[in-house]
């Protein structure tokens, strides 16, 4: 599977990403943080919304497999004398049982990371264990809450990514083909909410709630937007190129995208955005 801890450009996220922990009204209510709370936030990226949400919890614990959004994190809790945000790199999908005390956290939340941490792991299996594991640390009573890309997220980038990719490397003589594409460079698993709720059910949790939305989603810094963000999330499509043949890969990738997600008369990017949001409890 794909790795991508060391190749998170945090610059780029909070440029070209700010909406990511914007957006997340839904999912915060759904935690429903409090003074009692202690939180463990997995995948919290540059943790803006760790740092919000711990305004209301006792603590948050922000966590992130790659090491340049951790010290990013930091950086901001040390500068803003934040005394309930700490920080760790963790991997949220194979260290969650390792890394983290049992019982410490009576909270376990994520918002636009499991995604990415579906992906790191190499089958359904592993998916499930990494719920298994999340349930192993929280106390009885504890809860487990989510959102992240569902089935059918960003469509349209995928069938773009996959196509300039094809044929840049048609171009070199080399034929790849779409399951060796999704295997060596698709980054994210898009989990189905039948596949969700398989996972959280083998684990043990009761679930409270799981849904699926449709959100189409404004991307930042208008007539680039979709440039920055096939920058920022999609880094991994170009192993293997130079840099000549991923500038030209994204050039192409962005006009095969106007028409689909660009806004003429508005000036902006739109991306078919899926989340799949769940709330479940350890029994």
């Amino acid at each position: 599977m794909v790795s991508t801890s060391e190749q998170w450009s945090p610059n780029n996220y909070v440029t070209h990403a700010s909406f990511v922990p914007v957006l997340t009204s839904r999912v915060v209510s759904l935690l429903a943080p409090t003074s009692a709370d202690h939180i463990l936030d997995l995948g919290a990226g540059d943790g803006i919304l760790s740092i919000a949400i711990a305004s209301q919890a006792a603590s948050v614990h922000c966590t992130d497999g790659s090491p340049h959004m951790v010290e990013y994190a930091r950086a901001r809790v040390t500068e803003g004398k934040i005394a309930n945000v700490t920080t760790e790199i963790i991997d949220g999908g194979t260290e969650v049982k390792e890394l983290v005390p049992v019982g410490k956290y009576n909270k376990v939340f994520s918002n636009a990371a499991y995604h990415w941490i579906f992906g790191s792991l190499p089958s359904n299996e592993a998916r499930a264990k990494a719920f298994q594991d999340v349930y192993d640390i929280l106390p009885q009573g504890g809860e487990f809450v989510v959102e992240c890309g569902g089935h059918g997220n960003i469509g349209e980038i995928l069938v773009a990514l996959v196509s300039v990719v094809k044929s840049a490397w048609a171009k070199k003589g080399v034929v790849k083909t779409y399951a060796e594409i999704k295997e060596k460079l698709w980054p994210w698993y898009f989990a189905t909410n039948d596949e969700i709720e398989e996972w959280l059910k083998a684990a043990g949790f009761k679930i409270e709630l799981l849904e699926r939305e449709y959100r189409p989603t404004t991307l930042n810094n208008g007539d680039i937007g979709m440039k920055g963000w096939i920058d920022t999330f999609g880094f991994t499509f170009w192993e293997g190129l130079n840099e000549e043949e991923k500038d030209a890969c994204i050039t192409e990738a962005v006009e095969l995208l106007r028409g689909a997600d660009w806004l003429e008369r508005e000036g902006k990017w739109v991306a078919g955005y899926v989340r799949c949001r769940f709330k479940a409890t350890k029994e």
